[in-house]
């Protein structure tokens, strides 16, 4: 079976436990943001069409993954995407019904506070960044 889900779920399987795949709120669960940094939202984007054959058929499509990591420090955001592009760099996820290439990193953002939330017991703002990977898709 060649679905989007499918292949969602082969690339959510490339990254390491505790990646969030849903937005973060603070405070939710009962925990506060500082027990909770660093943490790694990853969004999996829908596959974009490339390439068509002249009767409108897809021959390739672009699956584009942003990645926020959140931390106290910018020395915290540093770590964990020094961990995590060795597992992204090059990996090529396997999808039943797709034929995929590997993953290349395609955009780094700076490093910034986030002034909307005030960790209480750091009296800071947290940092994130957001990291984008891009692979090719097409249907097997």
């Amino acid at each position: 079976m060649s679905s989007i889900l499918a292949l969602s779920d082969a690339i959510e399987q490339l990254f390491p436990t505790g990646t969030l795949f849903e937005a973060v709120k603070p405070n939710e669960n009962g925990q506060y943001v500082e027990d909770a940094l660093p943490w790694t939202v990853a969004r999996i984007q829908i596959p974009n069409t490339l390439s068509r054959s002249l009767a409108g058929t897809r021959h390739a499509q672009r699956v584009r993954i942003s990645v926020t990591i959140a931390g106290i420090t910018f020395t915290s955001v540093r770590v964990v995407a020094d961990k995590l592009d060795p597992l992204l760099e090059g990996a090529r996820p396997i999808a039943d019904g797709w034929s995929v290439s590997p993953l290349r990193r395609l955009n780094v953002r700076d490093i910034v506070e986030d002034d909307s939330i005030t960790l209480t017991s750091a009296n800071r703002h947290p940092v994130y960044t957001v990291v984008e990977w891009e692979l090719s898709a097409a249907r097997a």
